[in-house]
């Protein structure tokens, strides 16, 4: 033994520096003859077991001597051997250890008795065998970074965590709020030493959220550790929404005036508290993450350009919204493959608070010939013709969705076209309609019909008169 001594006897004493024993263990060896010598039935193991299970190390033998069997698990690496028995008498104080004649179990195994065990006689020379034990754990996980970080938007964020656990284990990421910020992948490997990495570069508010990094390696369950990434930004306004971190403050202007953060009448500026609500003409309210801009009995007075500016401590940001008298740009619903040879016949629809008094059709052939250059081919398009038509008032219904038609005569027969349309009430012109593609037939017609404009307007339309306006903004 490498701790001991022995007499002229064959006795030997054994000087035990175990933390927690203090006294010495004495027994004796023989040394016999070379074919008494004892030989270990058992071959070198290796055990694997899950933490909390036993394990069993048999170290069998026959031509048992007077020498006792010892038992000890090797350092790992820098440590010291620790005797764990001799012969049947335990000597660690770890009851969790037994011995039974030549096997030592261990109860309820823990991660660190993972190691070399040595079953040996203190022969000359010593006669030993050993033994490997693994012991398996559930995985563990502690974040690396803050639980919970406020960054600036477009700044680089990288969250990491440790995990422990054996097999070792793989580690994931996830979001609580959903998928993972497009192009990340949801399991990394990463080369800094403390453990796995997620890096967030250019972040925005797309990518807040609750990270978790989940360590799972198939004993136990799979453990999570939380990160909670908060971005700052300036205000953004988008259609009808305010985002920023602080909350942004909202004003509204028109034309340049800024418009009272009250119910006022911005005509007869009468006060919130005017009995008749019905006489307030513009009003501001936020409701919750709502910001709204009412406009009650809507007249042309209240045209113009209006503009929302939210700010922070971060920036500003500005949306304009133009409230005008024009109708609204017409949508061709019109089937582009015409059903005659030399006419076509479009449909058409707009809105408009008040009526439309004309449309205007332009159109051209869309190829008219081409000619070939060097290395290309020019195609020349035909030149516009202009169609318009004055519409009946006594037609038109004030605020209805106005659903037209005319019919264009004098086409050619198989030729493609491109058509737009604008119209107009009496506050001007539409923008004009997109470039619309239409073809006539190709085929003998077998209808005609006088051309013509007309306007009209379904049964399940009634007329509707508009009294109010909001114009209204969320942030979130």
């Amino acid at each position: 033994l490498s701790n001991g001594y022995s007499d002229h006897y064959n006795n030997y004493y054994y000087n035990n520096n175990n933390n927690f024993e203090d006294h010495n263990y004495y027994f004796d060896y023989d040394k016999s003859e070379e074919g008494d010598l004892p030989i270990f039935l058992s071959q070198p193991q290796s055990f694997t077991v899950e933490a909390g299970q036993s394990v069993t190390i048999p170290c069998d033998v026959e031509n048992v001597v007077t020498s006792k069997l010892i038992f000890k698990k090797l350092p790992a690496s820098g440590g010291r051997e620790k005797l764990l028995a001799v012969g049947n008498e335990r000597v660690t104080r770890d009851r969790r250890f037994s011995v039974d004649g030549s096997r030592l179990t261990i109860s309820h195994a823990r991660p660190r008795d993972a190691g070399t065990f040595l079953c040996m006689f203190e022969m000359d020379p010593p006669i030993q065998l050993t033994h490997t034990l693994d012991v398996q754990f559930a995985p563990t996980i502690r974040a690396l970074a803050p639980p919970e970080q406020q960054v600036a938007k477009d700044t680089t964020v990288i969250l990491q965590c440790k995990a422990q656990g054996n097999p070792e284990p793989i580690i994931t990421w996830s979001r609580q709020e959903g998928p993972l910020p497009s192009g990340l992948p949801t399991e990394q490997a990463s080369d800094i030493p403390l453990g796995k990495s997620l890096t967030l570069k250019g972040v925005d508010h797309h990518v807040e959220g609750t990270y978790l990094c989940t360590a799972h390696n198939g004993i136990g369950q799979p453990a999570s550790a939380a990160m909670t990434i908060i971005v700052e930004y300036p205000p953004e306004i988008t259609t009808e929404k305010v985002r920023g971190r602080p909350s942004p403050d909202v004003t509204w202007t028109r034309d340049g005036v800024p418009v009272p953060d009250a119910n006022m009448d911005t005509r007869l500026h009468l006060p919130r508290h005017h009995n008749s609500s019905n006489n307030i003409h513009m009003s501001l309210s936020r409701a919750a993450h709502r910001h709204a801009l009412t406009i009650n009995n809507v007249s042309e007075k209240d045209f113009g350009a209006y503009v929302c500016t939210a700010w922070n401590t971060h920036g500003q940001r500005h949306a304009l919204i133009h409230m005008t008298g024009l109708p609204e740009t017409p949508k061709v619903t019109s089937s582009p493959s015409g059903g005659e040879r030399t006419r076509y016949s479009f449909t058409w629809q707009t809105e408009s608070y008040y009526p439309i008094t004309e449309f205007l059709i332009k159109y051209r052939k869309t190829h008219l010939g081409a000619w070939h250059a060097t290395n290309r081919t020019i195609v020349m398009a035909g030149s516009w013709e202009n169609v318009s038509r004055k519409v009946a008032t006594k037609t038109v219904k004030k605020g209805s969705p106005y659903f037209m038609t005319f019919t264009i005569t004098g086409l050619e027969v198989a030729t493609d076209y491109v058509a737009v349309i604008r119209v107009r009430n009496k506050y001007g012109w539409s923008a004009e309609s997109p470039h619309f593609a239409f073809s006539t037939k190709r085929a003998m017609a077998v209808l005609s019909s006088e051309s013509g404009a007309r306007s009209h307007f379904p049964g399940s339309y009634t007329s509707v008169v508009v009294t109010s306006l909001t114009l209204f903004l969320i942030h979130i």
